[in-house]
């Protein structure tokens, strides 16, 4: 039986790319779709001013992981055990690079499966932790007619469009207001950490698709509850988790403007059961294990095929 592996979040940034993360999650979406797959929601606890974070999935193949990473003074450090029912641990791994790329990539498959095909008119609200990797999604599975950025620091701004627009050979240009940032735009991402709406609603198109990845959390919204309202569909990556994080799906559910079952998931955008109507679309992304478990056995099968890791016994 092989020793179990310790991957580094500069051998895990090494091993995986983008395009595939995203071929990766629509597999495993399939298979949740099909029953074959499971996710477990988040679950946040607190301990004397620090808060751990724990979140699991698991496979009808026998893997399945669980994550961890605490809120502490500390740099945000990110675990995750890979298991297989039979073999039992596989590895331990760094999971920073990877929680980054798995979130953009789900932003990815949800416009590929969602926004308009060919080139897309693109804005993305935010410059911080997650924004590289949710422009890298996009730029994976879609060309840019045109792509803005809008950040509130300006400096900050700029050298991010700079750098990405080299990284990408694309040109992504920064807005002078967030309004400015997203109109006209098809397809809108938001990656933010704010408390309240950073858009509004009379800003965005009758067409448009909007991803919504910043606001993980009951108290904490991106969008105005009147964008949820005219949206003709509204998806997240897991509906248990949506029902605990999602707080301005929730509002609405709880005022009765509709129902949590008129909440598709991913997994039924990729199953085939659910397809795009016409009008708004909004893709609430809270960022579930199942990505997690997915992305860690893509980790885990080129490490072994490549050599790469520190075994453990």
């Amino acid at each position: 039986m092989p020793s179990p592996l310790y991957l580094t979040e500069r051998e895990v940034s090494s091993l995986i790319d983008m395009r595939g993360v995203i071929t990766t999650l629509e597999a495993v979406f399939r298979a949740q779709q099909a029953g074959d797959a499971r996710n477990s929601p988040r679950q946040r606890a607190q301990y004397w001013g620090s808060r751990l974070n724990i979140m699991s999935a698991g496979r009808a193949t026998g893997r399945f992981a669980f994550k961890a990473y605490a809120g502490t003074k500390a740099p945000t450090a990110y675990h995750l055990m890979l298991y297989d029912g039979e073999a039992g641990l596989l590895a331990i791994i760094e999971a920073g690079a990877l929680g980054k790329l798995r979130t953009g990539a789900a932003t990815g498959l949800a416009i590929d499966k969602l926004a308009p095909h060919g080139d897309i008119s693109f804005a993305m609200i935010g410059a911080g932790r997650q924004a590289r990797a949710q422009i890298a999604a996009a730029a994976a599975v879609r060309g840019f007619s045109s792509a803005r950025v809008f950040a509130r620091d300006g400096a900050r701004l700029h050298a991010f469009c700079d750098e990405l627009s080299r990284e990408l050979g694309r040109a992504i240009e920064p807005a002078k207001s967030a309004r400015d940032c997203v109109r006209d735009a098809q397809v809108i991402v938001t990656a933010t950490n704010a408390q309240s709406p950073v858009l509004q609603d009379d800003w965005i198109g009758e067409e448009a698709f909007i991803a919504a990845m910043g606001a993980n959390a009951p108290t904490r919204r991106e969008l105005e509850k009147e964008t949820f309202l005219r949206a003709r569909l509204i998806v997240t990556d897991d509906a248990d988790q949506a029902r605990l994080e999602a707080g301005d799906i929730a509002e609405c559910v709880t005022q009765g403007a509709f129902g949590w079952s008129d909440v598709a998931t991913l997994a039924s955008i990729v199953g085939g059961e659910t397809r795009r109507p016409t009008g708004l679309a909004i893709f609430k992304s809270l960022g579930a294990a199942l990505e997690d478990l997915a992305t860690a056995e893509l980790v885990y099968e080129l490490a072994t095929a490549r050599g790469v890791g520190l075994p453990l016994r």
